[in-house]
């Protein structure tokens, strides 16, 4: 990891704000202290360490709290809480698709794939950047149906990832028999679900078009 990929880390942990907190605790505290009358036999130079202990000890509870808060929000969006794992993070492959590296960003996160096998979330970002960064709905699609073909894949990310397969075959792909195949298994899988209920409006307007083809 080079010297801007530990500032990037640092930064991302909440290292910034905890500076400024720390440095600004130990410069408010002594005069705060002499403010309010107390100790007056004590030098006021003692309670920089002091102040600066309390603004970092504030700040890291603070950052800690706001960083839990802004995965469990990412995490409803990103899908690792419906598969039954916990997404760890991997900031080195958030940094190569920040950067716009994302043939290294895939590498990184099929490599994640093979070191936990039963965890379809690397597959599926994977997939995803298969099909939005880099051009590949082949690769994409693949990768979507090994992910749902997992053992412990909850229903959830069965919907999703069933979606993302109908998308690319109806896109890209452009292969609408395959298509229908996979909205059928949809609605048989999930008769009930509001997934099921588009897939139904999908197929009846694939079937309107075939006659006309």
């Amino acid at each position: 990891m080079d010297l801007s990929d530990r500032y990037l880390k640092w930064k991302e942990n909440g290292g910034h704000a905890k500076f400024l907190a720390t440095v600004a605790a130990a410069g408010l505290t002594p005069p705060a202290v002499y403010a309010s009358g107390r100790f007056p036999n004590v030098p006021l130079i003692l309670f920089v360490p002091i102040g600066g202990l309390i603004g970092y000890a504030v700040s890291s509870a603070i950052s800690y709290v706001t960083i839990q808060g802004a995965a469990h929000t990412a995490q409803s969006f990103t899908f690792p809480a419906t598969t039954g794992h916990y997404a760890n993070e991997h900031s080195e492959i958030m940094t190569l698709e920040a950067r716009g590296d994302f043939k290294g960003a895939v590498a990184a996160w099929e490599a994640v794939a093979v070191a936990e096998p039963d965890n379809p979330w690397p597959l599926v970002r994977s997939a995803e950047l298969y099909a939005d960064k880099l051009n590949d709905p082949a690769m994409a699609l693949e990768r979507f149906r090994v992910a749902r073909s997992l053992p412990l894949v909850k229903p959830e990310l069965t919907r999703y990832t069933s979606q993302k397969v109908i998308n690319l075959l109806l896109g890209p792909m452009n292969d609408p028999g395959r298509a229908m195949v996979e909205l059928r298994k949809l609605i048989d899988q999930f008769p009930d679900s509001r997934e099921a209920d588009g897939a139904r409006d999908a197929l009846r307007n694939l079937k309107a078009k075939i006659p006309n083809d």
